[in-house]
This record gives structure tokens, sequence and C-alpha cells, in this order.
């Protein structure tokens, strides 16, 4: 019986000591039924022929040219720079593990060719699994944008003890703050020309209205919101009047009608008078926003200067390498990241310019070494092409 016991402890130790040795990552396992996610490599592997031993060269060719195709997967999913940098972490993390992100294989062409062997295979690659562990690793980064200069226009309603005000308090302590860090503000007087002209009823709350009169001012960005200022107290404050405003806003990305922000912030203020109580209430919790807008607002704009490129007939992950290698060779792409790839059709984020979407789609035509492209349509930040 004591015996048995120990046998069991020492089991355990044993299984824990395992378990504590230097930590990797583990690729996803799928649920019994789940089909699993596979794409199709091809890849060549090369060896030296040591001592005359082709059986030993042809395995070490093998194990190149399996790595090879997980690699590719890597260099389609991961952006260049981060690659780069990031290089011993994906050795020692990604491509040491090629077994595991190989399905099956066939090997499409082998021998001997002077003093080494060269073999090529085709690979089914688990690309979800690739992708989860990459993901772990923090290596799926998305490409930062280029910056642009962007046209804000703000519209912001007082109300103070429930009447509307007509000053725009809250608005000028946005714009100010807004205008010292460089953006460009579109005047109040001119958001609220188009605004009468437009007969916009509802300005604050829709989101067709907002994107007609960004339009019509050629507004980036339109950041709508109320402001309400209500009396607090003036009992134990030596004759002084306290005021407590909150402001609320939303931000509006034009060109697609798109809500990128949103928040609400609260402050209070004190003076000698109601008014002027409530008047330093809207500023202060202005000047908070402000802040708030600061701290986030180029960070959520940039994502809004990404190019989403759609490829359809995609056969393996082959063709996708080059369609990403062709994008990287352009001088107009800072940067770029694969989505997806499913059933054929691939998804990629390019970092780039806007305005330079029209060079992208031609050179998606002429560019890709290898690959026939026909660009299917172009939109205001989005190209869909197809392979031939």
């Amino acid at each position: 019986m004591k015996n048995g016991l120990l046998i069991l402890i020492l089991s355990v130790l044993t299984l824990s000591a395992c378990a504590t040795g230097r930590p990797n990552i583990n690729s996803a396992t799928k649920n019994k039924g789940e089909k699993e996610v596979t794409e199709v490599v091809q890849a060549e592997g090369l060896a030296a022929i040591l001592n005359n031993d082709l059986l030993d060269a042809k395995k070490r060719a093998l194990g190149e040219a399996q790595r090879n195709a997980v690699e590719m997967t890597v260099g389609v999913y991961v952006n260049a720079a981060t690659r780069v940098e990031k290089a011993l972490m994906v050795d020692q993390q990604i491509l040491s593990k090629t077994n595991g992100y190989i399905k099956k294989y066939k090997i499409l062409k082998e021998g001997r060719e002077g003093d080494l062997y060269k073999i090529r295979i085709e690979a089914l690659v688990k690309i979800e699994a690739v992708n989860k562990d990459l993901n772990l690793l923090g290596l799926m980064v998305t490409p930062s944008p280029t910056t642009s200069n962007l046209r804000i226009g703000i519209v912001i309603k007082d109300h103070v003890d429930g009447v509307p005000g007509n000053e725009g308090i809250s608005a000028i302590a946005l714009s100010d703050k807004l205008l010292n860090l460089q953006y460009k503000i579109i005047a109040i007087n001119e958001i609220a020309a188009a605004e009468k002209n437009l007969k916009a009823d509802d300005l604050l709350n829709n989101l067709d209205q907002q994107k007609k009169v960004g339009e019509m001012t050629k507004a980036d960005v339109i950041i709508t919101g109320n402001a309400l200022s209500s009396f607090n107290t003036d009992q134990g404050l030596g004759g002084l009047v306290s005021y407590r405003a909150t402001i609320s806003f939303k931000v509006v990305q034009i060109k697609q009608a798109a809500l990128i922000y949103s928040n609400s912030f609260s402050s209070g203020g004190v003076s000698t008078t109601r008014e002027a109580a409530s008047r330093e209430a809207l500023k202060r919790a202005a000047a908070i926003a402000a802040e708030d807008l600061v701290r986030v607002l180029d960070q959520r704009l940039k994502t809004f200067n990404l190019i989403s490129v759609s490829v359809k007939n995609v056969a393996s992950l082959n063709q996708l390498d080059a369609v990403v290698k062709g994008l990287r060779d352009m001088i107009e792409v800072r940067s770029t990241q694969t989505e997806s790839l499913s059933q054929g059709i691939a998804e990629i984020k390019v970092g780039a310019e806007i305005k330079n979407l029209p060079a992208i789609a031609q050179k998606l035509e002429t560019k890709v070494a290898g690959i026939k492209m026909k660009v299917i349509t172009v939109t205001n930040n989005s190209i869909t092409a197809e392979i031939q």
C-alpha cells in the first residue's frame, strides 16, 4: 500500500515537472465535428549531401520545405517590419513547430542537383492554428496608416437650467483646444449656415443630416452633442453659486458616415452669479471632453485612412503571397495586414493615403509578379480585384 502511494506521488510530481518546462504556445485544437481551416502551399527545400548520404539529405530538405511552407504563411499575415523586428520570436515559437502546422503534404518533385538534394512539396497548412499563435504572440498588428490634414466641424448645443443657450460656450472651448493642436476647425457660423440651408431639424441625432452638412462644409469629421448646465447650490459657499454641467458628444466620420467615438463628462463651476457659474461649469466640462478627444481622436481617425483590398479567386497561399509582396513593393503603400483568406477570397488592409488609391488599383493589374489580375471596383476606400 505504501509503495503504491509512493509511486502515485512520484508520477504526479513527474507530470508537474514536465508541465513547467520552457513556456511555449500550443496551437488551437478543433472540437470534434468542426472543420479545420487549411490552405494549399507549394514550397521548396534544399539540403547539402554529406558523405553521400542521400536519405539524410532528403530528410533535411523535406524539413526545410515544410518550414518554408509555414514561413510563407507567416509572411502573408505578418507585416514585414514586424517580421524583421520579431524574427527570433517567430523562429523559436512558430517555425520550430513546423510539424504541428502542416496537416499533410505530398512531394511534387525531388532529386539530386549536384551536391544538393532538392524537394518541392504541396502542403496543407493549418492557417487558423498559425494565426492564433501569431496573435497570442502579439504579432498580428494592424498597419499604421498615414495621417492627413483633417477638417473638423463642431456642433454642441448648450442648455442652462433647461433653456437653450446661444453663445456656443462648449463648442468654442472644444474648438480652441483642437486649434492649439493644429487641427483644422470649421467656423461655427459656417456649420450653422449649412445646417440652415439643409433645413436640418435634428442634426445632433440624424446621421444622414450630419453627413450632408459635413459634405457641404467639406468636413472630414463632425463632433455633435449636448451640454447641460444646471443649478447645484448656493448654500454654504460664502455667497458664491455652484453649477453642474454635463457634456455628451459623438464623433462621426463623414465619408463612411460612421460613428467612431462617443463619450460624456461632467464638471462643476463656482462663481459670484448664476450666469457666471453656469458658464464656468460648461467650460470645465468641455475642457475635460477636449482632453479626452485629444487622447483618442487621432488614433480613431487613422483607422479610416486604411484601404481595404479584397482579392477573389485566390487558389493558394502562394498566390496570396505574390499579391501581398506586390502591394508591399508599391511606393504608395506603407504597410499591409492580411485579415483573412476564406473560400478563395483574401481580405487585406493596406496602410496608405486615400489619395493614392487609384494608383494602387492600377498597379495591382500590372505589378504583381506572375499573376494576372483585374480590378473590378474602386470605391472611396476600397479595391476589389480578382485573379484571372
